[in-house]
């Protein structure tokens, strides 16, 4: 398997249906930090499979978000230990790796799955070719990789059980930002009225998702709207969140979530970066934009990547560094972007 690209087509979902059923015991996993569309296609996945009698682990780099975590099915999903891991990789006799397709988001769980040169499918929605090696089954027109499971799952003439279409409602629902991105289509809206009618708990979905604020999220919001910065004539925003300011109100990861987006909201701004201080001398970026700007390819040249409207880079540098460096690129291909 190793190095195959698949389109995704309806040949080739056999060709992966027939890996899938041929394992026995199967570990999924998505990227750092998983979001409503990597968690709500593993969960859906997983139910399918364990129908099937396949014993079925959901195992992540990171813990589950709270947002997300009306998602956990039963068994819940394995929090990362290093043991732990180690042992149900080593036993397993397949691994899908679902809405990524870079090894380094993979996080804790890479060097073990380098180390054991584990059987490997890919299912992703992300441009590619895969960087991980396997069995790589991905469609970049789709919406969300929750989008792949369903029309999978639809080809397979597989059930679809309320709690897998509230799973795959949830993973499109969160990649769409609530149907109002711009890879929501009328194809889209297909599919979630049709995970409706299989009874999607669409009420919990959007109350979970887009409804709930965290206290600390409010915090950081107020702080971060009276110190963001506006150039290139108000088309970029961006704000810097050193690690004392979180702490300072108590913040986890989870909730800076929404931040970029809220900058993206200003009149006026095309393309929206927030700057996020990890520790150990690295930076999270995130970029969202709108329209034709593509933060993607802006992204790439910082070693990250995503889609379109919404990308992202890890970098391994300090703070102060990474601020002066992108700002500086980002005036330099966005100053001509189309206002809104």
């Amino acid at each position: 398997m190793k190095g195959t690209t698949i389109a995704a087509d309806a040949g080739t979902g056999e060709a992966l249906r027939a890996l899938l059923h041929g394992a026995k015991r199967i570990v999924l996993t998505t990227h750092v930090q998983p979001d409503g569309d990597g968690i709500g296609s593993e969960v859906a996945l997983a139910a399918h499979l364990q129908a099937l009698g396949r014993q079925v682990t959901i195992l992540n780099p990171h813990p589950t978000p709270r947002r997300f975590r009306f998602l956990e099915p039963e068994p819940p999903i394995v929090p990362f230990e290093q043991s732990v891991a180690e042992s149900l990789l080593d036993r397993a006799d397949l691994l899908v790796v679902l809405d990524i397709s870079v090894p380094e988001r993979l996080g804790r769980i890479e060097p073990i799955v380098r180390k054991l040169d584990l059987p490997t499918a890919v299912i992703d929605h992300h441009a590619g070719p895969s960087r991980i090696d396997g069995f790589d089954y991905r469609d970049a027109g789709a919406a969300a990789t929750g989008e792949i499971i369903y029309r999978l799952l639809v080809e397979w003439e597989a059930e679809i059980t309320p709690g897998i279409a509230t799973a795959l409602y949830a993973a499109i629902a969160y990649d769409t930002g609530g149907f109002r991105h711009e890879n929501t289509n009328a194809r889209i809206h297909e599919i979630a009225a049709e995970l409706f009618r299989l009874e999607a708990d669409m009420r919990a979905v959007h109350h979970n998702l887009f409804e709930s604020t965290s206290l600390a999220t409010l915090r950081l919001l107020g702080r971060i709207f009276s110190d963001f910065k506006l150039s290139a004539g108000g088309r970029i925003a961006w704000v810097v969140l050193p690690r004392k300011l979180m702490d300072e109100v108590a913040a986890e990861t989870e909730d800076v979530e929404g931040v970029t987006e809220a900058l993206r909201a200003i009149e006026g701004v095309v393309v929206a970066i927030l700057f996020k201080e990890i520790g150990d001398g690295a930076t999270k970026v995130s970029f969202r934009s709108i329209g034709s700007v593509d933060v993607n390819r802006f992204a790439r040249r910082f070693g990250g990547g995503g889609h379109r409207n919404a990308a992202g880079a890890f970098v391994r540098e300090p703070l102060t560094a990474v601020v002066d460096k992108v700002v500086a690129a980002a005036h330099e291909a966005f100053d001509a972007a189309p206002s809104r």
